[in-house]
């Protein structure tokens, strides 16, 4: 009973009790009856794990169907009394509850189907329990508050109770019923066998119990109740043909929020005519897909209309779907013996008709090939090899035609071997004429990207199909120049993958030598690639390959490339973990046996004097006088080697752990006096790194530090330590105020309770307080507030001498990057001490806050009103101007009166509040999502109060409202978004209400007037919104999105005023700002395309504004939307853009936005009386069509929108 939510625990704990109870089967028998009968009582609901194990019994256990059969009543009534108490909502939001009922009805029908059939179709024994059940499933299946999962699994379960039908009539006349129970709403009752259920008054369709029916009945549903003929039909007509079908091409026409589940249904149909062929052969008496029938006209015109959606995982069933269509196709005309077969030749000419850049056109060629024959294809479609280069050098489809060329090649030797019986060198002369230009081309290309794609997605797979191959491909290669040695070298790779070894003779190494010294990074690296991989990680590195690396590694630590950098980290990790293991492997005295490779103990010494000298290599480069790339490279080296040769387990990883042999290993190298990884000249090269000017340095040395050392550091060395970041953090310099974070938060995590008593903190913290992190949060606050009081004082005296910015950014990093305070944070006796903590850190970011920002608008302290935008350039300048007089005196104001440069004061101030304030939003926002996860226990009370939150709330507002610096907003906007989730993701509905509350005030004061402009597209305004909406669940609805996007198009539309003030900034305008904003959005993704017709329709309106700002707005926002629309332009090759959408393909996604385009294309082709006149949005119109692919058919095909095209130029021309 303990394993029913473990499949395979069930599986293999029920084989040992059958076998121990050999002989006591009864005994057996009688327990699982009476476990099974103690579920629940008679009328009782059902518990989660009592639903599971009703499943699981009846899935895997024959003494559990056995009961269940004998029990068949009493566990229906127990299904359906569930089933009505989870819809009346009785169950948690996201609970599984409903899913698990409607499993085990469905599982019920599936298990025990002929003692299902009399209570369903039997006159004398139909259930009134099961009558209920029924009732209760059609709800599920229209009820639009369960999630999808569930109302799709309830159209499985009412297919499978169909299944238990005795004859199929009386099956697919009750599915018939059930298609047409929407159109009986109202009518009193529904007949399904002998059951019979009362129609619901009123069926709210979201259209969605459509594809629930639809999917259930192709996913289960027998063939022959599919297939059988329908009584009352004037011609032979079937549920797959005449009711399945029509209702797939709706939903795919209709449902434009479950493109997945409907294009699986697609499959699916085609899946099952497939299989039932034979019997609708038999009911028809004729093909099924003859050329001139409707039914395959409408398949395909379905394939190619949606053949380029870009829904995940929707281009899988259309692949399947065109292979299927084929392959039926095919079956049909070998069974009526058709020799003309002309819809292999119309789906070719279409795919040859279409732009090669639309990604779709690939997937049907592949299915057309084994059917036409490669030379007949190659034959249609001469360009395809160029083609497939321009393709291989674009990444989206590079995939697509790496599947083409491997379908025609594997199809070609097919063919050759079949009419020839040729020789593997006949083959590979064979595949040369045609492919091997092809290959030599794309090898030796300028195009890094053509010549890595060739490599990854050709050249291997060529070698493992047609091994000859090899020996031609290296004779076009041997040039001494760069694009040569390339080739070769990726060649040699590709040979070394397929084969495992390869051996390489004096010139193979002295060109490769000649490789790793060239200038062209790419060589290098191929070269680099080629030294390190083996397919097999026990291979030992040989020494020619250790000595060839040792004279690589130092020249190239300087390079300035970051992908060079890890790229080369990645093929040294390689290298490591083939040294690793082989030495492994001669300690266990399993060493594969290699030609040419010195014996163990010399291969042991070698390997382990290999990684010593690239761990003094890599701390030698680590000097403080080494530059950022030669330290950046030297640390990532160091981390494979620690990574890979060290036994330090790394919880938060799944691949990648230490051998569990590893101490062996360690044992031996240090025996020889080598691998003392964690020395304390390594510790001191680390901890310099510390100070480092860059982020990227510092922060990769304390990953290193606190992973791999030992857990503390010496005492002596942390006191230093936190001398030096106490005073860092008191530094202006913003660099080395980070780097002071970063030091205490290594420290903090370096640290014991040892360390800690010597520590010279804040107040008594460090004797009283049992938890490191808040003994170390508490000092932090301490110096925070003492920071306060100083800029409270003389804010230009705190900017040079105590900015706030560096306490700060050390207690977030503290806060939320160390799992230990994480932790803390929930141990019970320490829940109190963190709320106070936490509650005044909030309260001090707010009082800070106020104090900058009110001191860049010439206002002073907390208490200070808050204006309704941001202070302009000009008014920030004079308040600082202000400040800097009140901190040095009267007397140098004339001095200063003519720079034109920033002075030094100016430039503190400035870095004091936009770096404060951006620290500010980053350590609210991760604070939230930290503390309201739900990983983090509320049963102790929340750490973050609601009065809190309601203050952290309006930080967020006064920052984005009242700042105008782009770093601070996109700080705050990071943190903010991460707040909202927290809030909105939260199951307490105050919390939820929150943003909410925000999004409604934000929306009344954009729709208010306006006493100053904030200009700059509305400075921060707009991220407020953005911010809200982002932190929706992407599952759900995104109701606040939808809300807001719809108040926005209200005010967008309204009318202007008649005398406007053009120093203001109007509502009109400031909504189209914040449209845009949530369209550039990257958190909302598709989201916002719900609304794209609405926005172009204003952005389209505003450009025709008589207002200079409405129609910059408008610009501004319809440029985001064809970006939105479009996506971003893939890679260009020879100027060419290759974007691979095509208009029908767009007008296919967004028809409503076609018939605006349209529209508008119709007004602005229209004659006018005046004589030809440019209408304002044509420009535009014209602009988005123009980065559209052209399709494969006549523009007669989407109707008048290609003459109203042809208009619209000709009277620009005109």
């Amino acid at each position: 009973m303990e394993a029913t939510s473990s499949s395979s625990s069930f599986q293999k704990l029920e084989q040992m009790v059958t076998q121990l109870a050999v002989g006591k089967e009864g005994l057996l028998a009688q327990e699982v009856n009476t476990l099974l009968a103690g579920l629940a009582l008679q009328g009782e609901v059902l518990s989660p794990g009592d639903l599971q194990s009703v499943s699981m019994f009846l899935e895997e256990s024959s003494l559990g169907r056995q009961h269940w059969r004998q029990n068949l009543t009493s566990l229906l009534q127990r299904l359906a009394t569930t089933l009505r108490w989870v819809l009346q909502g009785q169950p948690t939001p996201g609970s599984t509850w409903g899913y698990l009922v409607i499993k085990a009805c469905l599982q019920v029908f599936q298990a025990l189907p002929k003692d299902m059939a009399p209570l369903v179709w039997s006159t004398t024994g139909k259930s009134e329990t099961l009558q209920s059940l029924l009732g209760l499933l059609l709800e599920v299946v229209w009820e639009k508050t369960l999630n999808k999962d569930t109302r799709l699994l309830a159209g499985t379960a009412l297919s499978m109770l169909v299944n238990t039908a005795p004859q199929p009539q009386y099956g697919a006349s009750a599915v018939l019923t059930l298609f047409q129970l929407p159109s009986q709403a109202g009518t009193g009752e529904l007949k399904f066998g002998e059951l019979v259920v009362e129609v619901p008054p009123v069926l709210e369709s979201d259209g969605l119990e459509k594809l629930v029916l639809t999917r259930g009945l192709l996913t289960c549903c027998k063939m022959d109740i599919l297939s059988c003929q329908l009584e009352g039909f004037p011609h032979k007509a079937c549920l797959l043909l005449d009711m399945v079908f029509p209702a797939v091409c709706a939903l795919i026409r209709e449902q434009k929020n479950c493109h997945y589940y409907c294009f699986q249904a697609c499959a699916l149909w085609l899946q099952r005519l497939r299989e039932g062929l034979a019997a609708l052969w038999h009911l028809t008496g004729t093909h099924i897909l003859a050329q001139d029938t409707k039914l395959l006209q409408e398949v395909s015109q379905l394939l190619w209309n949606n053949a380029e959606t870009p829904v995940e995982g929707v281009s899988e069933f259309i692949h399947s779907s065109f292979r299927l269509l084929l392959e039926i196709y095919h079956l049909e005309c070998q069974h009526f013996q058709d020799q003309e077969r002309p819809l292999y030749q119309q789906m070719l000419q279409r795919v040859v008709s279409m732009p090669w850049q639309i990604k779709a056109r690939y997937v049907p060629l592949c299915t057309i090939v084994p059917y036409m024959g490669s030379q007949q294809v190659l034959d249609a479609y001469p360009d395809l090899p160029q083609h497939l280069l321009s393709c291989l050098s674009t990444n989206h489809l590079c995939p697509a035609a790496a599947e083409v060329y491997k379908v025609l090649v594997q199809q070609q030797c097919s063919e050759w071997q079949g009419g020839q019986q040729g020789t593997e060198v006949a083959l590979a002369e064979q595949w040369a004429q045609r492919w091997l230009p092809l290959l030599s081309q794309a090898l030796c290309s300028p195009l890094p990207i053509l010549q890595s794609n060739t490599a990854n997605h050709l050249l291997t797979w060529t070698l493992r199909q047609l091994p000859a191959t090899q020996a031609l491909l290296a004779a076009q290669f041997g040039g001494q120049d760069t694009m040569s040695l390339r080739a070769w070298v990726s060649l040699l790779k590709a040979q070394k993958s397929v084969a495992g070894a390869l051996p390489l003779g004096d010139e193979a190494l002295e060109r490769l030598s000649r490789c790793l010294g060239t200038h062209e990074e790419g060589v290098r690296l191929a070269a680099l690639g080629l030294l390190c991989c083996s397919p097999n990680t026990n291979q030992p590195l040989s020494g020619t390959e250790m000595q060839l690396l040792q004279e690589f590694l130092p020249l190239n630590l300087n390079c300035d490339s970051s992908s060079f950098r890890q790229l080369l980290q990645a093929a040294v990790r390689k290298a490591l973990v083939r040294l690793r293991d082989s030495s492994l492997a001669q300690l266990r005295g399993k060493a594969p046996r290699h030609s040419g490779l010195a014996g163990g103990a010399e291969q042991l010494t070698l390997a382990v004097g290999f990684v010593e000298w690239l761990l003094q290599l890599s701390i030698a480069s680590l000097s403080p006088g080494s530059n950022y790339q030669r330290k950046k490279t030297a640390l990532l080296l160091l981390a494979a080697v620690l990574e890979t040769c060290t036994d330090t387990w790394s919880p938060d990883r799944k691949k990648g752990q230490p051998p569990r042999t590893m101490a062996t290993l360690l044992s031996y190298a240090r025996q020889s006096g080598c691998w003392d990884f964690f020395s304390q000249p390594n510790l001191l090269a680390l901890l310099s790194c510390l100070q480092d000017s860059t982020n990227e340095i510092r922060d990769l040395a304390s990953e290193l530090l606190v992973r791999y050392f030992p857990a503390t550091f010496p005492e002596p060395i942390a006191l230093a330590l936190f001398q030096l970041a106490q005073d860092s953090l008191g530094s202006p310099r913003v660099q080395e105020a980070e780097a002071g974070a970063v030091l205490i938060k290594t420290i903090l995590q370096k640290s014991d309770s040892g360390t800690m008593k010597s520590l010279s903190l804040e107040a008594e913290a460090a004797l009283t307080v049992p938890s490191r992190g808040l003994c170390f949060a508490q000092h932090l606050l301490h110096v925070l507030q003492a920071q306060y009081k100083v800029a409270c004082q003389d804010l230009l005296r705190a900017a040079a001498t105590t900015p706030m910015h560096g306490a700060i950014a050390a207690l977030r990093r503290c806060l939320l990057q160390v799992p230990e305070v994480a932790i803390s944070m929930q141990a019970a006796e320490l829940v109190q001490s963190w709320q106070e903590l936490l509650t005044c850190l909030v309260t001090t970011v707010r009082d800070i806050t106020s104090l900058l920002l009110g001191a860049l608008q010439s206002q002073q302290g907390p208490g200070a009103d808050e204006q309704a935008a941001a202070p302009s350039f000009a008014e920030m300048g004079n308040a600082i101007g202000s400040l800097i007089m009140l901190g040095k005196g009267q007397g140098r104001e004339e001095e200063e009166g003519d720079s034109v440069l920033l002075s030094e004061e100016h430039n503190l101030i400035l870095t004091c509040c936009w770096v404060s304030v951006k620290e500010i939003g980053l350590l609210l926002g991760g604070l939230a999502e930290l503390l309201l996860s739900p990983s983090m226990s509320a049963e102790l009370g929340p750490l973050l109060p609601l009065p809190t939150l309601q203050m952290a709330t309006r930080v967020f507002q006064e920052i984005l409202l009242r700042c105008r610096h782009w770093g601070a907003v996109e700080g705050c906007s990071m943190g903010f978004t991460k707040f909202c989730a927290a809030l909105l993701n939260h199951p307490d509905p105050e919390l939820q209400a929150i943003p909410r509350a925000v999004l409604e005030q934000g929306l009344e004061a954009l729709s208010g007037p306006r006493s100053s402009s904030i200009t700059r597209r509305a400075a921060g305004f707009p991220m407020l919104f953005l911010c809200i909406v982002s932190g929706e669940a992407p599952v759900q609805a995104r109701p606040l999105l939808t809300h807001c996007i719809q108040t926005l198009l209200t005010l967008a539309t309204t009318a202007l005023p008649q005398d406007w003030d053009q120093t203001l900034d109007l509502p009109q305008v400031c909504a189209l700002h914040v449209l845009q904003t949530l369209v550039r959005g990257a958190g909302l993704g598709r989201a916002v395309l719900c609304h794209a017709t609405p926005m172009m329709a204003l952005a389209l309106q505003g450009l025709g504004s008589p207002c200079w700002a409405m129609r910059n707005a408008a610009i501004q926002l319809f440029s985001a939307l064809t970006s939105r629309l479009l996506g971003q332009p893939w890679s260009h090759r020879d100027g060419c853009p290759s974007e691979g959408l095509s208009l029908h393909a767009f007008l296919g996604q967004h028809p409503k936005l076609g018939a605006v385009l349209l529209g508008e294309l119709k007004v602005a082709t229209a004659p006018t009386s005046g004589g030809p006149r440019l209408h304002p949005a044509l420009h535009a119109i014209l602009t988005l069509l123009a980065q559209l692919q052209p399709g494969a058919d006549s523009p007669s095909r989407y109707g008048g929108s290609g003459d109203a095209c042809a208009s619209a130029k000709g009277s620009c021309s005109g």
